[in-house]
């Protein structure tokens, strides 16, 4: 009898045991995030630009300067254009390019070509690449705002017509 017990008691801990084990093995999800600063980290700022949806980047250049080679300094030009899909948001990236960027980092909009120019110096490369992430985080949560606003919207005018035509049943 005490070893039919004995038998039963080990044969529920480890039903328990393997059952807690599955358990941990279907939820190793921890967390989630938007994207992983390391890994734009370790992008060019050429990647960063390609990786955008928002933008095709036209042409990429760099040079360095053969008669001052003392000098070891690589210029980058970078020639982007915004997507089709996204011309609607054309303005939103002028205004942002004309707010202002840091020393060392060159945007410039050509309205003959429509296209933008990123402009910096290989030294300066960390803050240029710095300075695209904001911008393009920037017009992310515009686009977010946009987006969270007119649905806004439209529920308040679902509302505002719902509410008439209760008033109409009411009152008719």
């Amino acid at each position: 009898m005490i070893l039919r017990n004995l038998k039963f008691m080990i044969m529920s801990v480890t039903a328990n045991i393997s059952s807690e084990i599955q358990v941990e093995k279907s939820f190793t999800f921890q967390n989630i995030s938007k994207r992983s600063d390391a890994i734009l980290n370790d992008l060019s700022v050429l990647e960063i630009l390609e990786m955008c949806q928002m933008l095709n980047v036209v042409e990429s250049t760099n040079f360095n300067f053969p008669n001052f080679p003392e000098t070891n300094k690589t210029f980058h030009a970078i020639y982007f254009k915004i997507n089709p899909s996204f011309s609607s948001l054309k303005g939103l990236f002028k205004g942002m390019v004309s707010l202002g960027k840091p020393l060392g980092v060159i945007v410039e909009y050509i309205s003959e070509l429509e296209q933008f120019t990123l402009k910096y110096y290989e030294s300066d490369k960390n803050i240029a690449k710095s300075y695209i992430n904001k911008f393009i985080e920037n017009i992310e949560d515009e686009i977010r705002f946009k987006s969270v606003l007119n649905t806004i919207i439209e529920n308040q005018r679902k509302i505002k017509s719902e509410e008439s035509l209760l008033l109409q049943k009411l009152f008719a």
